[in-house]
């Protein structure tokens, strides 16, 4: 079986689950840089479960267009929401804004991250604070922003999306990664500690290798959020004879929707007696 076909046929798979699955009913969502790619992805399967979902992206007016088209796809309230989650007080305002609009927030999904593929000596030092705050920041600063909400409601779910090339040693990949990435596990751990007993779990998914508009995309997003610059043809290059040597187990890259579906168990009811753990969704890529 081809890529292509293997990739269509989990497609297929994934979404004849969540037609019948209703684990989000009554239930409301923030899902982070989710204006395309995986983000868009773990929104609309959490939003097709029965959840009213709240979109946030630094790409404000594409973010509105994706909450629109949402909306048509799933039948569900879904708000778009732009800002820079790595700023003081955005964080507290989509949580605040979201409170008054759906009463409450079940769910955290903490997907936004900037896309800065480079060696750590070619960095600047005015990119290199961009990206911690982009790929560290926001993530803290959403989690700080809702965790008092849901300890008030003893109930609550978040789930960071990590990404397992911290686990690989992928080149080029030492902040996105390295420090971002790999930050999401410890902080995942930590803070699933803090809030035991509470109602809160706390987890996180690392996606290997997987298909997304992120790649490839010939008319990037703008400079504050991902710049073509970043990504070199000559890291491309490199990236693809390493994928070509290290290989991924399954033969293939995954489809987002593969991702999704582990996000919305996490983000789930049901995961109740799960928290502080590492999913890696690599198809093998790392394996315990």
């Amino acid at each position: 079986m081809s890529q292509q076909s293997a990739l269509h046929v989990a497609k297929t798979q994934a979404f004849a689950v969540r037609t019948e699955c209703r684990r989000y009913e009554g239930r409301v969502a923030i899902v982070t840089g989710a204006a395309q790619s995986l983000g868009r992805v773990i929104a609309r399967r959490i939003a097709e479960e029965g959840a009213s979902v709240v979109i946030v992206d630094i790409q404000e007016e594409r973010v509105k267009r994706t909450a629109q088209q949402l909306q048509d796809e799933t039948g569900k309230p879904v708000l778009g929401l732009g800002g820079d989650l790595s700023l003081p007080g955005v964080a507290d305002e989509v949580v605040a804004r979201t409170v008054r609009e759906f009463g409450q927030v079940d769910t955290l999904v903490n997907n936004a991250a900037a896309l800065i593929r480079m060696r750590l000596v070619d960095f600047t030092e005015e990119l290199l604070q961009k990206a911690v705050n982009w790929n560290v920041w926001n993530t803290l600063r959403c989690c700080k922003a809702v965790v008092p909400h849901m300890i008030e409601r003893r109930y609550g779910r978040i789930v960071n999306i990590g990404g397992e090339a911290w686990r690989t040693g992928a080149p080029f990949h030492t902040l996105l990664a390295g420090v971002g990435k790999g930050s999401m596990v410890g902080l995942t751990v930590t803070l699933a500690g803090e809030v035991i007993g509470q109602g809160i779990t706390v987890n996180c998914v690392s996606p290997g290798g997987m298909e997304t508009e992120a790649d490839g995309d010939p008319s990037p997003s703008k400079v504050s959020h991902r710049d073509p610059s970043w990504t070199g043809s000559d890291v491309m290059k490199e990236l693809a004879k390493l994928a070509a040597a290290r290989g991924v187990s399954i033969g293939r890259p995954a489809h987002p929707t593969e991702v999704a579906a582990a996000v919305a168990f996490f983000g789930a009811p049901e995961s109740s007696f799960v928290t502080g753990q590492h999913l890696g969704v690599s198809g093998g890529m790392a394996m315990l």
